[in-house]
C-alpha cells in the first residue's frame, strides 16, 4: 500500500546510484534531494552548500485525482528534476558546457521505464536549459507516470498479505483443444 513518499524515496535512491564525476575530477554518486529552491538560496548567498552534480527532486503540483473507489485514487504525476553542475571553464571551451549533457544522458538512462513504489514507469516529457547561468547550470527533466494512492483506502489497515494475493500473474497457458481458438489463462496461487 502506498502514499507518496515511497514513490519520492525510490527515485532519490534511483538517483542516488547514478556514478558522476565531480568537479575535482574524482568519481562519486549523484548527491540526491528534495527540491527546496536550494540554486535561488545559493546564489543569494543563503542556504547551504551541497556535492556537485546534484539532482533535486520536486513533485509538481496541483495534482487533479481520479476517484478510482474504495478510497483509491489515480493520478499522472509530474516529477521534476533539477541537475545543478558547476562549471568552471577549466578546458578552455569558454561558456560551452557540454558535460550537462552527459549528466542528462544518465539521468535519462537510470529513470525512463523505472517504476516506483505504487507507479507505472517513469517517461520523460519535456526538458529545459538555463541558458542564461553563471557557474551553476540549471537543467530540468519532468518525468510522468501513473500513480496509485492508497492511503484514503480502509484496506490500507488490512492484513497486507490479503492485498498482495490480489497482485496475481497471469500466464498463458499452452493447453488448446481444435475447437476452441481462445487462449486459457491460468492465475497461479502463491
Amino acid at each position: 500500500m502506498s502514499g507518496i513518499r515511497p514513490l519520492v524515496e525510490d527515485i532519490l535512491t534511483k538517483l542516488s546510484q547514478v556514478n558522476v564525476t565531480n568537479a575535482d575530477g574524482y568519481a562519486t554518486t549523484l548527491y540526491s534531494r528534495l527540491w527546496n529552491n536550494q540554486l535561488r538560496e545559493t546564489e543569494q548567498g543563503k542556504g547551504y552548500s551541497w556535492p556537485m552534480p546534484a539532482a533535486f527532486v520536486e513533485v509538481v503540483s496541483p495534482v487533479s485525482f481520479e476517484v478510482l473507489g474504495l478510497g483509491f485514487r489515480s493520478a499522472d504525476i509530474g516529477i521534476k528534476i533539477h541537475l545543478i553542475h558547476e562549471f568552471l571553464n577549466q578546458d578552455g571551451t569558454f561558456e560551452q558546457d557540454l558535460t550537462i549533457f552527459d549528466l542528462r544522458d544518465q539521468i535519462i538512462k537510470s529513470l525512463s521505464q523505472y517504476c516506483p513504489t505504487a507507479c507505472g514507469a517513469l517517461n520523460c516529457i519535456s526538458e529545459s536549459n538555463d541558458s542564461d547561468h553563471d557557474n551553476l547550470v540549471h537543467y530540468v527533466m519532468e518525468f510522468v507516470c501513473n500513480f496509485i494512492d492508497s492511503k484514503g483506502s480502509p484496506l490500507e489497515e488490512m492484513n497486507e498479505d490479503i492485498i498482495e494475493d490480489l497482485d496475481a500473474q497471469v500466464v498463458a497457458s499452452e493447453a488448446q483443444t481444435e475447437t476452441q481458438d481462445n487462449t486459457y489463462f491460468i492465475i497461479p496461487k502463491k
